[in-house]
């Protein structure tokens, strides 16, 4: 019986956590479980796994800096990138 009180008191935390994390984002100060995916820009995650990949692979670090450049590039001119 013990075990089974264990369970259920471990459930009934996760679903008060669960319900605080969602009272805490419908105020604004976190994002969780219902936030909409489309805020994550895709132009972000890129240069940041570009970014990791340098971390690991030093020697590929120029690629990373190279394909940042260009993407740089294009959003200030508003056109096509450099043709290389």
């Amino acid at each position: 019986m013990t075990l089974l009180g264990i369970a259920a008191g471990f459930a009934v935390a996760l679903f008060l956590g669960d319900r605080l994390l969602l009272w805490m984002e419908a105020r604004g100060w976190i994002d969780y479980r219902r936030t909409y995916p489309g805020r994550l820009n895709a132009g972000q995650v890129g240069p940041a796994f570009l970014a990791i990949q340098g971390l690991l692979e030093p020697d590929k670090w120029h690629a990373a800096e190279e394909q940042t450049a260009v993407r740089t590039e294009q959003d200030e001119s508003g056109g096509e990138p450099p043709s290389t």
